[in-house]
């Protein structure tokens, strides 16, 4: 339940990341306020939450990886997002579900069997539907980003899984907001007078920093909650065929249509063969 809630709310948080991003910002930059914005949002219920953790170095180079892994792969997804359409890019990121399980075996070791073979194929076979590749495979930029995005996010998603049991889900979710947020903000470097535009604190952005929150909040808990790295981000896939429906009749994105509904469809058989 948590993790189905989780592929609702991040859904959401697409969809207005999509609309936050179109408005001619810089999208990472766009990335660290909205980030930041989240995890203030934690930090301001944080005193009325029972907190859980005990940091140690360890921990702390732990939490540090995970920092510079998110501040990547959301570098790189705000950059895609402002490339491509809503239900294209949603497409490419969901590859990350393959590098979750992927991950999850190398470093987690978590269950393989032989129909990973029949699923990774599936899910790869979604991808070139979608970026209309012919031989030799040629990707444009945009499809570049959104699916190094989505290797970064697959060992993102593990190391939540990793670390995420040493800590209560709402201070976990605090500090990623918020290294992630740091994270951004350095590499985007802005000048005072940019960090005054409306549109980084408005409503958007806030509506887009607390879907962040409440999704990544879900995700540890169902970590939390016992799931697998891989069967939690399995269920968040809910969100593919939610996004994929928002790009199609609210914002009339009808090209190539069937690749996107051909390529959908294996994706979430892929998805199944993987991890049921």
């Amino acid at each position: 339940m948590f993790a189905l809630l989780a592929g609702f709310a991040s859904a959401l948080n697409v969809w207005l990341s999509k609309i936050l991003v179109s408005k001619q910002l810089s999208p990472v930059l766009v990335g660290a306020s909205v980030h930041l914005i989240g995890g203030l949002a934690c930090l301001i219920v944080l005193p009325f939450y029972p907190l859980r953790f005990h940091l140690s170095w360890n921990l702390a180079l732990g939490l540090l990886g995970m920092g510079l892994i998110y501040t990547l792969g959301n570098s790189l997804y705000f950059l895609a997002l402002a490339k491509t359409q809503l239900s294209e890019i949603d497409l490419f990121l969901r590859s990350s579900s393959f590098w979750t399980f992927l991950f999850g075996i190398i470093l987690l070791r978590e269950p393989f069997g032989l129909k990973t073979i029949f699923g990774a194929a599936l899910t790869i076979a979604s991808v070139l539907l979608l970026s209309k590749q012919r031989w030799p495979l040629r990707f444009k930029s945009s499809q570049l980003l959104a699916l190094a995005a989505a290797m970064v996010f697959g060992l993102g998603n593990v190391v939540d899984k990793a670390l995420s049991t040493q800590f209560d889900a709402l201070s976990y979710t605090t500090i990623n907001l918020g290294l992630t947020g740091l994270g951004m903000l350095l590499i985007a470097r802005p000048k005072p007078l940019q960090l005054k535009t409306s549109a980084l604190w408005g409503l958007s952005a806030w509506g887009v920093g607390l879907t962040f929150a409440v999704t990544q909040l879900l995700i540890i808990l169902a970590f939390n909650a016992g799931g697998t790295a891989g069967g939690v981000i399995l269920v968040a896939q809910v969100r593919l065929i939610i996004l994929m429906t928002l790009g199609i009749v609210v914002l009339k994105e009808y090209s190539r249509l069937g690749f996107k509904l051909l390529a959908a469809l294996c994706m979430l058989t892929g998805l199944l063969a993987l991890y049921l």
